[in-house]
């Protein structure tokens, strides 16, 4: 028979009931999330599965990877997350190909000129991969912003700058500048150029899939956080 899950809770507490009792995240901690939207998203996955399913109940694993790591280490999570300010893809341009790096200015600047307006720092760009040491500034203000985000929207944005390898793209997205979508589709400029040049890969499109399912999984996380 499978579980009824129910949503108990108050504002900014919601949780998930089965068989009477609350659910725990791996660790044993409460599984509180702060809005009503995510908990009856969360709810629908444990539903479909009957059990935590690793790999298939993404909003589910976000909000315990919040509360289980996120939450008992922010300062190492932010430094971490602080490492893609000088590696950042979005500044990394080509160069061995005028058309994919025309591609690059017109897509992927407008995006570096609203998060350096967001966050009072600009960046430096350049072609080719030596790298680039972006200002102090620049790091501090992508520190601030990082450190104040709440717990789960900072498990969302950990997620999508390790996928995007750009905390820029992930600071557009946790702030519904753009959606997941586009900048899923944005990270994947040089893939589809080399795809449009030598064919398609079916075991990189594979990847690219289910890398794409979960990127805008993350997204819908952030959106039923609701607005900051």
């Amino acid at each position: 028979m499978t579980a009824d899950y129910t949503i108990i809770g108050t504002e900014n507490a919601y949780a998930i009931q089965a068989g009477g009792k609350a659910l725990l995240t791996p660790q044993k901690l409460p599984m509180l999330v702060p809005t009503k939207a995510l908990a009856e998203a969360m709810a629908q996955e444990w539903r479909t599965h009957g059990k935590f399913a690793a790999g298939k109940m993404p909003l589910t694993t976000l909000a315990q990877t919040a509360i289980d790591r996120i939450e008992q280490q922010r300062e190492l999570i932010v430094e971490s997350l602080l490492t893609y300010v000088d590696t950042d893809a979005l500044v990394y341009r080509s160069s061995s190909s005028t058309a994919l790096l025309k591609k690059q200015e017109a897509q992927w600047n407008p995006v570096l000129d609203w998060t350096a307006q967001k966050l009072g720092a600009k960046w430096e760009t350049t072609t080719g991969v030596m790298p680039v040491d972006q200002s102090p500034a620049l790091h501090e203000a992508i520190r601030k912003y990082l450190s104040h985000l709440d717990t789960m929207r900072l498990s969302g944005a950990c997620m999508l700058s390790a996928s995007f390898s750009s905390v820029a793209l992930a600071i557009a997205v946790t702030e519904k500048h753009i959606t997941a979508e586009t900048a899923f589709q944005l990270s994947r400029l040089e893939e589809e150029q080399q795809a449009e040049t030598w064919g398609r890969d079916f075991e990189a499109d594979k990847r690219a899939a289910r890398m794409q399912e979960e990127i805008i999984a993350a997204g819908h996380f952030l959106d039923l956080l609701g607005p900051r």
